[in-house]
């Protein structure tokens, strides 16, 4: 409840449930949800910049019954702040980001033990079963949907059940066996070791998914990899090696299918002291250089980081059978497979990382 305001040179203090705040006359014009300051519909701002850093000071009061400030700006417009919208924004870094606090790193032995699991029905067709795996997702990075149609447009229904899927150098929902198709290992029988997809994107994917159609194969189970955990160990086993991966500018390629697309960024990106985004993927690492000593550093911290990786306790292994689709957090996850005998046909499909968060926020928010 605001029980006082009062007016002075430089800002309006205000007691809200017995704490004494100050608000300044530019923050206040900044964020005045009046007609004349604020376009509901949008949810966009009318006021310029220029005009709220030169706000002057105005006259203030309390709504009857303590629920809004008053605030009477000279010359209009009148604005009125209740509570929650002094109260409610905690305007520190990563305000908006949905992930921060909420992820939890995982190293374990059995993917029983984390691995959510959801039906098809359920994560298509009930919100409570959808928003239950989405804050799964969130937390751990992954979620397993059981029983999805052998189809192309299951695979799409699945992902646009989030959001709109992202075109990308293969399609949207594209396909692929282990048949030589594609200018890429994905497309052949080989082992392929943990990695971030989209390395050579200046924007990689949020999301990733694979849903197995087919499957007559010895071996080819999918590996997983919580790259924030790796990123926890290796800060407490080697802090220079994991300074190394947060600073050295990895260029990833993909040359092929028509394409040539190329993009550079750090192992673990780092934003206001927290990890970002995970983006390794050692057959996609262009060829570069670095001075010696950088160069020495640099090797030993990708060896240590690829010893972490394979290690037993840090692995969990799935293997997709027909109808079953993983949902990974490629911002996160490392994904791989063990290499193979026999044929299989996978799908998938990509979305952006702002239209999860979106859908997050959205569900955080209901």
């Amino acid at each position: 409840m605001i029980s006082d305001a009062e007016a002075t040179a430089h800002c309006a203090k205000v007691t809200i449930d017995g704490v004494r705040q100050a608000f300044s006359w530019t923050w206040l014009r900044d964020h005045a949800r009046d007609p004349e300051s604020f376009h509901a519909r949008s949810n966009q701002r009318l006021v310029p910049a220029a005009v709220a850093a030169t706000a002057s000071p105005a006259e203030v009061g309390v709504e009857p019954g303590g629920g809004a400030l008053i605030v009477d700006w000279p010359g209009g417009p009148t604005a009125v702040f209740p509570e929650g919208a002094l109260t409610g924004p905690k305007l520190a870094a990563h305000t908006y980001d949905v992930f921060v606090g909420a992820q939890e790193p995982w190293q374990i032995d059995s993917p029983t033990e984390r691995l959510h699991r959801a039906t098809f029905a359920g994560f298509t067709d009930d919100d409570a079963a959808f928003a239950d795996s989405m804050h799964a997702f969130r937390r751990d990075g992954v979620v397993v949907v059981e029983g999805v149609p052998v189809d192309r447009e299951a695979t799409r229904a699945v992902l646009e059940r989030i959001s709109y899927v992202r075109a990308s150098i293969f399609g949207d929902v594209w396909r692929f066996g282990s048949d030589g198709e594609l200018d890429d290992t994905a497309s052949t029988r080989l082992e392929i070791t943990p990695h971030t997809d989209g390395t050579y994107s200046r924007d990689a994917p949020g999301l990733l998914s694979l849903h197995c159609h087919t499957a007559s194969t010895t071996g080819g189970e999918s590996v997983l990899v919580d790259g924030l955990a790796l990123h926890r160990q290796l800060t407490e086993i080697d802090p220079v090696a994991v300074e190394t991966l947060e600073t050295v500018q990895i260029p990833g390629r993909y040359l092929g299918d028509g394409s040539d697309l190329v993009a550079w960024r750090p192992a673990f990106r780092m934003d206001g002291g927290r990890l970002a985004q995970v983006s390794y993927n050692n057959h996609d690492r262009a060829p570069f250089r670095l001075p010696l000593d950088e160069e020495r550093r640099f090797y030993g911290a990708l060896q240590l980081l690829e010893e972490l990786i394979a290690r037993p306790g840090n692995t969990v292994e799935i293997r997709l059978a027909e109808g079953q689709m993983i949902l990974i957090d490629n911002w996160r996850l490392l994904h791989g497979r063990r290499s193979f005998t026999g044929s299989r046909e996978m799908a998938g499909g990509y979305l952006n990382r702002e239209d999860l968060e979106s859908v997050l926020r959205r569900l955080d928010g209901a």
